[in-house]
Formats: structure tokens, sequence, C-alpha cells
């Protein structure tokens, strides 16, 4: 039965949840009517559907930021009423309170592994408003099997209220996407054998760590070179790291870009080197692209995706090669140097894990992915 459907997120910009709501958009477009409502208009992801802006700002100074999210949410209150949708999705903190506050049928995702992701003042702000907030809502959509145990344990959710539903990714268009041509300027690059790194340059992404780890990688790889794609307010900090570790020329920040998928698909091998995640999109994107991966094994998501018939509770003391790649103790930079260097030079594990990556990443297509969503059908 065709419903209305809602998303709620701050903006369509860069970010896992944006593109998963640009994926699901377009999905969910074929049977529903969909509307995404954003905080302010920013858009970079395609998307189905139309767009309404709240139009507030998304100012960093604390009393604006209250101010602003009030206003959003009386302007959010209004939309319910007049276009009483059936279902509103939302993603993102804020995103997330508003919905429940609104009135509307609420389902709220949580993305990340509210114990490790929430810290600091605003962070324990946060965890009182989900213990208080979260049991309004009509379902909690968790992203890995691990951030909805956290949600039942530490945060009072109601396990009956919790669905865990993976990222989907489109697959199809992920592997016409890797062929496009590199320009020119990475070209030189990209001869050589690259580890790739994709998320927000951010203390969560831990690419200090991975920028340390490869500084001993080039002992052993001396060609090797370090792509990290994305934009963050550790930008300067990271350059400098590489700079004083001798990396200036082996480490290349090439900011945000549209098309990703053609520097995965160029690269030997993707490190994550998270501190903590919900369930790390950019794995899935990876493996989408044929891309061994070499992960932290942090809370939640990568032993999910790598591991998925072991313990999701569990965590590597080690370096543990498993069924669909390689995971690596936590915040563990020698270790992470060294399976990076070990998958780098052994042929056969490479191309082991190229095709595992390949057959695991099918899981995860739309196609799968959308079943689990047709309760919004009732």
């Amino acid at each position: 039965m065709k419903k209305k459907i809602f998303f709620l997120i701050p903006t369509l910009s860069v970010g896992g949840g944006e593109r998963v709501v640009s994926e699901l958009s377009a999905a969910f477009a074929k049977i529903h009517e969909v509307k995404i409502v954003l905080l302010k208009k920013e858009i970079s992801y395609p998307h189905a559907g139309q767009i309404i802006s709240l139009d507030v700002d998304l100012a960093k100074n604390i009393f604006l930021k209250i101010y602003n999210y009030a206003k959003a949410l009386r302007r959010f209150k209004k939309i319910v009423k007049k276009e009483k949708p059936d279902y509103v999705i939302s993603l993102g903190h804020i995103a997330n309170m508003i919905n429940i506050l609104s009135g509307a049928r609420a389902i709220v995702r949580a993305d990340n592994f509210f114990s490790k992701s929430l810290y600091g003042f605003g962070g324990n702000i946060y965890k009182m408003l989900v213990k208080a907030l979260f049991p309004r809502a009509h379902m909690v959509v968790a992203v890995s099997r691990q951030s909805a145990l956290d949600l039942e344990k530490n945060f009072g959710v109601d396990p009956k209220k919790i669905k865990v539903i993976y990222n989907p990714l489109d697959v199809q268009s992920i592997e016409v996407l890797a062929q496009e041509p590199l320009e020119k300027e990475y070209e030189e690059i990209f001869k050589n054998p690259v580890i790739i790194n994709m998320g927000r340059l951010s203390r969560q992404k831990g690419q200090e760590r991975l920028i340390e780890a490869f500084s001993q990688v080039k002992s052993k790889v001396t060609d090797a070179k370090l792509v990290i794609l994305g934009t963050g307010e550790l930008e300067e900090s990271l350059k400098n790291v590489s700079e004083k570790l001798g990396l200036k020329d082996n480490v290349h920040f090439l900011g945000w870009q549209k098309n990703p998928f053609k520097f995965l698909a160029r690269s030997k091998v993707f490190a994550l080197s998270s501190l903590w995640e919900g369930l790390p999109y950019v794995l899935l994107e990876a493996m989408a692209c044929g891309l061994p991966i070499i992960s932290f094994d942090c809370k939640s998501g990568p032993r999910e995706i790598l591991a998925p018939d072991t313990d999701a509770g569990f965590e590597a003391k080690n370096i543990e090669y498993t069924k669909y790649g390689v995971l690596v103790k936590k915040e563990d930079t020698g270790l992470l140097s060294q399976a990076i260097s070990e998958t780098l030079l052994n042929g056969d594990t490479l191309q082991k894990f190229k095709e595992k990556s390949k057959e695991r990443a099918l899981d995860f297509d739309m196609s799968h992915i959308i079943k689990q969503w047709e309760f919004l059908e009732q």
C-alpha cells in the first residue's frame, strides 16, 4: 500500500547518513510518496522525492543552536500537521529529537555506537535525551547488532522497539562509477600501491593513527602511498603530522570527491582506523569496488561486516584474518602497520580478499536491504 514517507536530516551533503537517504529515497519513491525535509538546504547527493527546507542556520554557538533547533521544531510541527505523513524517518542526533517531539510517527535511526560516540558535555546531554525520548519513538532503527544491544543495555530502549537494518548499497551503480577515469592530476599517485581511507577528518576516524602506521609501512613497501578522501576540522593537524613524519610527498589529502569510487577501485587496500562506528558505510562502498579491507575492530560494525559468523561482541586481540577481511586490535598502530604491510606484500591475500569483498558487498545491496523496510507498507 502506498504511504507518505518523510525523511528528516540536517543536510543532504557530505556523510554516510546522507548517502543512506540518497539510496533509500530512490528505492522508496518507486512505491511511496517521498519527501525529504532538511534543516538547511545543502545538497550534494542525488535523491528522489520533493525537498522541503526548514531553512535554519546550523550554527556552532550553543545558544544559537538551541534557538535554531527550537525554530526548526516549530516549523516541522506545522509541516507534520499539514502533510500528515505516515512515517518520518530521521537521521542524526538533532533530527531524531525533532522527529520524536513533533508528534509524527517517528522512526529514528541510531547510526552510531552511542556509548562510545557520545562524550563531553554535549554528548552527555544527548545521552540523557536518548534515555528520555527514544522510548517515545514508534521504532528505533539500529545499524548494527552491537549498536542495538548498546541501546537496550545502556539506554533502556525496549528491544521490541529496536529493528536492526544494515546500510544499503547500490552495487551496480558503484561498479559503473568505479570505471570512470581519474583526472590527470591524480594518475601518478595511483601508479603506486595505494592505501586509501575515506571519511570525515575528525577524532572519531582516527586518521592520525593511520598516518603513523603508514610511516612504518613505508619501511617495508617503499613505493606505497596513502590517500585520504574527506574534509574536516583536523585537516591541518593531520597534514602537520604527515610533514613531521617526513611523509609530505607520500600522504595525499584529496578532499571530498563527488565520485570516490574511481579512487577506491584503483587502490590496493582500504584501511579503517576509526575509534568507533555504527556500521561504517565506507567499508561497504570500498568492498563494492573490490577493495581488500583492513580495519580496527572497533565498536561497532567492522566485525559484523567482515566476520559475520563470529561473536559480534568479541574484539580482536591481535591481527585476525577473517572470512571477508582483516581485523586488527583497536587503536594498535603497530599491528595496523603490520597488517597493511603483510597484505600488500602477499599477492594471494590481496586477490582472495578482493574477491571476498565483492561477494560480501552483495549482501548489502538495496535489493536485499529494501525488504527489511517492508513494514512501512503496513
